[in-house]
């Protein structure tokens, strides 16, 4: 049987499991207006570049912030759905360039790029292209893509992504939130582009010609499902994540296309401004705690996902929630950083590895990664507890974290009960 395998660029993406999502959402200036209005030509007044005073902006805050939580890749929204631009564009003047930033002309982009190379992230940017307040184009409502204010929005779309994918060096990490409208279909002819300037890039919910895509898990919680798997079949990557889909981010083991799903979630709950994804003053009380967090680490990470955690930006241009970062960061490194015992590359006899401690103790967390780089083999399993049963499910993939109640053994031993062709187990660790 024929099974989806990755490419090497979606290898690499699985590897760095944890990343940020930087949002410094022009919407927070204006919370007097209500529903839609910031995806209308209302935004052309309403946020007037000249009316923007972020105080104290700094990239390299935000992406130092993130360095210290242990993310290793970060995506910044350079144009969500206002379609006010993040860095200098040619194609109009609604940008941070025609703020008094830096005194004019400034580069968000520029400045975040330059501090992913200091602090060692992968860097990526987030461009929404179904939707741009500026040009009137809501994706709420029904388009017409032949009508000629929609084709210069094509040609706008284009043309921006080109600049943000040709002046900044390679990029990680793509976002296409709510995916791409095929150019079929009168949305804009993006893989040219793509395979010109950023051939190994990974593409959240990117066109379905491209190679290297990844999915939406299904919803915005922080929560991929029990068993994510990886595969996945044609038109499962566009999603506009505004309804959950728990089916979007189950997937199918026998998918044609390999495209892992990322876990993306507000570092602050949906109750604050934003759905949490945006910034006011005096709505600390909605910040996630670290333990929070780390549930949602482990239902994302530990569930063949990777967890892409957004970062909210204040009105002054500071991430304000750095010691919630901090915290969750050491904990992170506390649960899992020190295995009780780790067996590298077991072999797998009658479909079982064992991990034997030193004397009964307690087991909190199970840990097991499958060689993926063939695809998914690894299609059932059960967890034995000294010869008892005490777990089984169906999806290792890339990592599998299962967290135990009131469990105390000597051996764990993992039990395939169910494959296609011969499974391969890097590791499985105790903790």
């Amino acid at each position: 049987m024929e099974i989806a395998k990755p490419t090497k660029q979606q290898l690499e993406w699985h590897e760095t499991e944890l990343g940020v999502l930087i949002h410094y959402c022009m919407e927070m200036y204006r919370p007097d207006l209500t529903g839609d209005w910031y995806k209308t030509a209302a935004v052309r007044e309403a946020l007037a570049p000249e009316t923007i005073h972020p105080k104290a902006l700094d990239p390299e805050q935000w992406v130092k912030s993130a360095a210290e939580l242990g993310a290793k890749y970060a995506v910044l929204v350079a144009k969500h759905c206002t379609g006010f631009a993040l860095w200098d564009t040619k194609v109009n003047d609604f940008s941070i360039a025609h703020t008094d930033w830096r005194g004019g002309g400034g580069d968000v982009c520029r400045e975040f790029i330059e501090a992913c190379k200091k602090y060692g992230l992968k860097p990526g940017f987030y461009y929404s292209t179904v939707c741009n307040g500026y040009y009137d184009i809501n994706d709420n409502l029904p388009q017409d893509t032949r009508r000629q204010a929609y084709r210069d929005y094509v040609k706008c779309v284009e043309a921006q992504v080109e600049e943000l994918w040709s002046r900044y060096g390679d990029l990680f990490e793509i976002w296409f939130d709510g995916g791409v409208i095929p150019p079929e279909e009168g949305g804009p002819d993006l893989v040219p582009l793509l395979k010109k300037y950023q051939p190994d890039a990974i593409c959240f919910q990117g066109p379905r010609a491209w190679p290297h895509n990844v999915r939406w898990v299904g919803n915005e919680d922080g929560l991929a499902p029990e068993n994510c798997w990886a595969g996945t079949n044609a038109g499962e990557a566009r999603y506009d994540g505004m309804q959950a889909d728990e089916q979007a981010g189950v997937g199918d083991p026998d998918g044609k296309y390999f495209w892992p799903a990322e876990t993306d979630m507000p570092n602050r709950t949906h109750e604050a401004f934003g759905g949490g994804w945006s910034w006011q003053p005096d709505e600390e009380r909605f910040r996630f705690t670290p333990q929070q967090l780390l549930d949602c680490y482990i239902r994302s990470v530990g569930r063949n996902s990777n967890l892409l955690l957004g970062m909210a930006i204040s009105k002054d241009g500071v991430f304000q929630d750095e010691e919630q970062f901090r915290a969750f960061g050491r904990l992170i490194r506390e649960t899992f950083g020190s295995a009780k015992k780790r067996v590298e590359s077991p072999p797998l006899r009658d479909g079982r590895c064992a991990v034997t401690l030193d004397s009964a103790q307690p087991v909190k967390y199970l840990m097991i990664r499958e060689d993926i780089t063939e695809g998914q083999r690894i299609r059932a399993f059960r967890v034995l507890a000294d010869g008892t049963p005490v777990y089984e499910s169906a999806c290792v993939g890339h990592k599998r974290i299962i967290p135990f109640q009131d469990l105390t053994a000597k051996q764990i031993v993992f039990e395939v009960t169910e494959s296609v062709g011969a499974p391969v187990v890097r590791d499985i660790a105790v903790y």
